[in-house]
């Protein structure tokens, strides 16, 4: 199984474990909707998100980008697993604590940023590279990390399409602890066993508020067109094309997507 689950006293650990990327592909990608689906049924304990590996999660493989999640209508693009999950995540009941032991890109970056706790060790780097292939990433995917990251570091991040530090993240916000490989999951485990200081009711309606505040959609009509145009186009434009084919060609098996 792509992704293993397991039950402690105070919360659950999700365990992304799809050697040898973890790569955000559609049997990852249901198995994470399953599991959540089955755990907001079951009183939806605070989780513990991490991975197996050297990436965290490297991503989408550039030659299975999906066309959907760059459809111009919104229902088609709502429907893609990859939103499946970031949509779950959001709203989830309880706290969500990431531990990242490895590189994130892409759409893994965004999945982190759906998360409310982020405890890193100090060598991982996270890229968001969709601009070097020719795409325009989401307009909710890119108000997240803009969140997380700050204007400015985001926009390095998107503009350039190249990785950052741990250290950069960590000084940005992105990050509340920035710790040794060794201690990841011990500082981790510590920040949820904080979080059960707290009476859960209380903590879910907070999450639940912080989450309606930063969701909260403001753009109008038009510039949401405007918008799906936008990434439809590069979704299908030469741009991408020409850079899927350098990536698999000339560069083997993609790290990032």
């Amino acid at each position: 199984m792509p992704l293993r689950i397991q039950h402690q006293d105070l919360w659950c650990t999700l365990t992304l474990d799809h050697p040898p990327r973890n790569e955000l592909d559609r049997e990852l990608l249901d198995a994470i909707i399953a599991a959540l689906d089955r755990l907001v049924t079951a009183d939806a304990p605070p989780l513990l998100l991490c991975a197996e590996g050297k990436h965290f999660s490297a991503g989408y493989r550039i030659d299975e980008i999906p066309e959907t999640i760059f459809h111009r209508d919104p229902e088609v693009r709502a429907a893609d697993p990859f939103e499946q999950v970031m949509h779950r995540l959001v709203h989830y009941p309880s706290p969500v604590v990431a531990a990242i032991g490895g590189d994130a890109y892409g759409g893994a970056v965004e999945l982190l940023a759906c998360t409310d706790l982020r405890v890193a060790a100090d060598q991982v780097r996270f890229g968001v590279p969709p601009v070097r292939l020719g795409l325009v990433y989401s307009h909710t995917g890119l108000r997240r990390l803009l969140r997380g990251f700050g204007s400015s570091l985001a926009r390095e991040l998107l503009l350039t399409g190249k990785a950052v530090t741990a250290e950069r993240a960590r000084q940005a916000g992105f990050l509340n602890r920035l710790v040794p490989a060794d201690q990841l999951l011990p500082a981790a485990e510590e920040l949820l066993a904080s979080l059960a200081d707290s009476p859960p009711e209380a903590l879910r309606g907070t999450r639940r508020v912080l989450m309606l505040l930063e969701e909260a959609e403001t753009l109008s009509d038009a510039a949401l067109d405007e918008i799906a145009e936008l990434r439809h186009a590069s979704r299908l434009g030469e741009e991408f094309r020409a850079a899927q084919e350098a990536f698999l060609n000339r560069r083997g098996p993609p790290e990032c997507g």
